[in-house]
């Protein structure tokens, strides 16, 4: 007898966070152990038949998150993020290392950096740095500081497989970037939500 899909999602889910444990365990967060992570879940992404967007209610408006995985207290979370075309966002750090992979669709992410010494509240510069362009066989890899912003491009929804170093829930504060105007906000932490 051979499992349904959402049987067989969750055991590949699974089997892809124990092999992230032993690559953390190992090496920590560092740039090659995140590097390896990004060809693990790009392997995982590119199993299309378990993460097909009709297995998942799609978003309201711009963007939906649905966690396949989040393991208890400050355990990994493993998520699939369905954005709509033209959906965007600003830049932002989220105050934990990420991994992403595409599983459908295209999404455009701009790589920033901060410019000024942080020393002024409210105040930010950033420079961009780089571009990423997320499409199936497509992944990468954040630090916990590193800035993004991102856009649907095309006319389908894109898929995302996203290993964050917590799960969702309990995120630190996410900092939110405005270059036009050279300020920056944090948004309160998740982790004070999550623990009450």
């Amino acid at each position: 007898m051979t499992m349904d899909v959402a049987a067989r999602r969750k055991d590949a889910c699974n089997r892809f966070l124990r092999r992230a444990h032993a690559v953390l365990d190992l090496e920590g967060s560092t740039p090659s152990a995140l590097h390896a992570l990004k060809l693990k879940l790009t392997a995982l992404a590119a199993r299309t038949e378990l993460f097909a967007v009709s297995d998942f209610p799609m978003p309201l408006a711009q963007g939906r998150l649905h966690t396949l995985v989040a393991e208890a207290d400050d355990g990994l979370g493993l998520h699939l993020l369905i954005g709509m075309p033209g959906k965007m966002s600003q830049p932002h750090s989220h105050g934990i290392w990420c991994v992403n992979a595409s599983v459908s669709g295209k999404e455009r992410h701009v790589l920033w950096r901060r410019t000024d010494d942080a020393s002024k509240p409210g105040y930010a510069t950033i420079a961009r740095t780089g571009e990423v362009l997320m499409e199936p066989g497509h992944g990468y890899a954040m630090a916990d500081l590193d800035i993004h912003s991102q856009e649907v491009v095309g006319r389908q929804p894109s898929v995302i497989l996203a290993l964050y170093g917590y799960t969702f829930e309990r995120f630190t504060s996410v900092v939110w970037y405005q270059p036009e105007f050279s300020s920056v906000r944090a948004l309160p932490s998740r982790r004070a939500v999550a623990a009450s």
